[in-house]
């Protein structure tokens, strides 16, 4: 009789401490990313000061990581906006982004702002370092925070280079 109690004891003490998958525990790590796109920009000069806005649209591979939520050959299509104002001042670029998955990986979504005040934009050999806050986005990547140290390079007038290493979170 005292087996009983005793046994179910240790599976409801086992069972609490089992995690039920590895993505499910997994709370937070670190990846790489490296992304290549063609970018469309639009300039206006209002008198020193140019404001470029546009579209970015490629593709982003997960370099490494850790866990099932980055795992390292993952592939994303990238979109983004771009938004800047560039003067004597320096400059002051924002780009909401939207990476979405490859079908095999099931095709949820992870939004990230972009925000970099080095550097150029469009010009050949310009570009520079900056941040991105991931802001959480659909299905796996809805609670998804973090932030990022990225690094962009603008190679010709109509591509660009980006890597970036990142730490997320997740509650």
């Amino acid at each position: 009789m005292d087996f009983l109690p005793k046994s179910t004891i240790w599976l409801i003490a086992a069972g609490l401490a089992t995690p039920l998958s590895p993505a499910l525990a997994q709370t937070g790590g670190q990846f790489t990313l490296a992304a290549s796109f063609a970018y469309s920009y639009e300039q206006i000069q209002h008198g020193s000061t140019t404001f470029t806005g546009g579209n970015l649209e490629g593709g982003a591979t997960i370099v490494s990581g850790q866990g099932a939520l980055f795992p390292a050959g993952q592939n994303f299509l990238q979109s983004c906006v771009v938004f800047s104002e560039e003067s004597a001042g320096g400059l002051s670029l924002t780009a909401p982004c939207t990476l979405t998955e490859t079908k095999e990986y099931g095709g949820d979504t992870l939004f990230f702002v972009s925000i970099r005040d080095q550097g150029g934009v469009a010009d050949p050999s310009s570009g520079g370092a900056g941040r991105m806050n991931l802001v959480g986005g659909t299905g796996k990547y809805a609670d998804v925070t973090g932030q990022c140290s990225y690094e962009t390079q603008y190679l010709n007038a109509s591509t660009l280079v980006t890597t970036a290493e990142c730490a997320w979170s997740q509650p």
